[in-house]
């Protein structure tokens, strides 16, 4: 069990399942939670949503978020995400779909969702090695959805004044971008993740909207370990600022 502190300094129980074996949930998606925060509003769309846990922290964070939907293709994950919903107490406020996001999302209207966010797959067809758990591989590697199907359903539900924020390898930027001009969600702001100081980046967040914005503004790096086996302090904040147990 974990503990989620809320806005009003409550510390509400959170308990998130996940498969024992198959994809979990890694730092990946409490990063992107905290970076897409800010721009929650009433209603909010995950975009493969795995066990829901990104779903699960906007909801903590942002009382004003009213509608989350999380969509996701594999059953056992899907599973996972509602039982998480419901065993901590967002049935009202949250929800997990079965499907492929390249489809239309039931109960969702096009442009009608204020944040829209995905961790997905990172890897193309062909890049690294196969995993052999056909679970981890659609989660890992552009199996089941593309980038350009991200972009797409981001483009499809987004709001005109929405955002739409993820996280993915950043050797894949300039394809986050292209992706972003031909789809009309301009980049707004990019924050790169490092490992270690001393480390290139591995990671960026990115956060754009239909606003035509004239650069996008580039945060300061984003730390992952002071050293071995230690977070940096910023991580440790972000955590915290989620997490107390």
């Amino acid at each position: 069990m974990i503990r989620c502190r809320d806005r009003g300094g409550a510390i509400p129980h959170l308990r998130v399942h996940q498969p024992e074996k198959g994809y979990r949930f890694s730092i990946d998606s409490v990063l992107l939670a905290d970076f897409a925060a800010p721009y929650c509003g009433r209603s909010a769309l995950d975009l493969g949503t795995g066990s829901g846990v990104v779903l699960l922290l906007l909801a903590c964070r942002n009382d004003v978020l009213r509608k989350g939907v999380g969509v996701e293709i594999q059953p056992q994950l899907w599973e996972f995400a509602c039982r998480n919903i419901g065993e901590n107490g967002f049935g009202g406020r949250l929800s997990a779909v079965l499907g492929d996001f390249r489809d239309d999302i039931p109960g969702l209207s096009p442009r009608s969702v204020d944040l829209v966010v995905s961790n997905p797959p990172y890897r193309k067809i062909g890049e690294g090695r196969r995993n052999p758990d056909p679970r981890k591989e659609i989660a890992r590697h552009e199996v089941a959805c593309t980038m350009a199907d991200v972009y797409a359903a981001a483009e499809r539900y987004l709001s005109p004044r929405g955002r739409f924020a993820m996280v993915c390898p950043s050797y894949r930027i300039p394809e986050m971008f292209a992706l972003g001009i031909a789809t009309g969600i301009q980049p707004e702001t990019v924050r790169f993740i490092h490992p270690h100081a001393d480390e290139p980046a591995n990671r960026v967040l990115v956060a754009g909207s239909r606003r035509k914005a004239a650069e996008p503004a580039i945060l300061p790096p984003l730390v992952v370990y002071s050293a071995r086996g230690q977070y940096h302090p910023e991580v440790e904040r972000i955590f915290e600022g989620f997490f107390r147990g």
